[in-house]
């Protein structure tokens, strides 16, 4: 019938905003959960400099987490679900992206717990698998999540995926403290290459691959 794609499309265009929001705001309270952990855990002491340190990296590591999720296929999903041919793809793999990042962050509130509570310790496989893990399920989510967006996925997303895997080794002898400081570091090194990577050009408009 005449006109009948034209109205599926903007029935989409709708959908893709309000589907936007809502995927955010799931992504956001699963952060604030972390936060939450992380206070909760703290504030049943002791409040010696290991658990104070490993309190710090947490919150650290949470704002890095948002700051590598809104860095800015985070802002754009609504204009990609528009600009697709293809919007119930976008729609269905962006749902997806978001829950591999939300179970990453989940991994990584209980690595918070851990590590607040024995900071010192020699870390397990079991801890070292959340502590590591969570932030590599999140980019591995996030990096797919970018490619609904804009139809590619930057290096540094794959590296940092590779550096938290490689790590594991060596700091199954370590204190789990370490373990949280290269999560850190890693997370931080994301988030450098993307504002680098954005510093000087114009801002990078949604290209979805379908």
């Amino acid at each position: 019938m005449p006109g009948l794609g034209r109205s599926k499309i903007s029935k989409w265009e709708i959908a893709g905003e309000h589907l936007a929001e809502r995927y955010q705001q799931f992504f956001l309270v699963a952060l604030g959960e972390t936060l939450l952990v992380a206070g909760l855990t703290y504030s049943k002491g002791p409040y010696e400099a290991g658990h104070a340190w490993a309190f710090s990296l947490a919150l650290a590591t949470s704002i890095l987490l948002w700051r590598i999720y809104v860095q800015r296929a985070g802002q754009l999903l609504a204009e990609a679900m528009m600009k697709a041919r293809h919007p119930a793809s976008v729609g269905r793999s962006a749902a997806d992206t978001h829950l591999v990042m939300v179970v990453g962050l989940a991994a990584t509130a209980i690595g918070y717990e851990l590590i607040i509570e024995h900071p010192l310790d020699r870390i397990s496989g079991a801890w070292l698998a959340t502590v590591l893990g969570g932030p590599a399920l999140f980019l591995a989510g996030r990096a797919r999540f970018e490619y609904d967006v804009f139809g590619r996925v930057s290096r540094a997303r794959w590296i940092a995926i590779l550096v938290l895997v490689a790590a594991a080794v060596p700091l199954l002898h370590l204190p789990g403290l370490a373990a949280t400081a290269v999560a850190a570091l890693v997370l931080g090194a994301v988030a450098v290459a993307d504002a680098h990577r954005a510093h000087g050009a114009p801002p990078e408009a949604a290209a979805p691959p379908s």
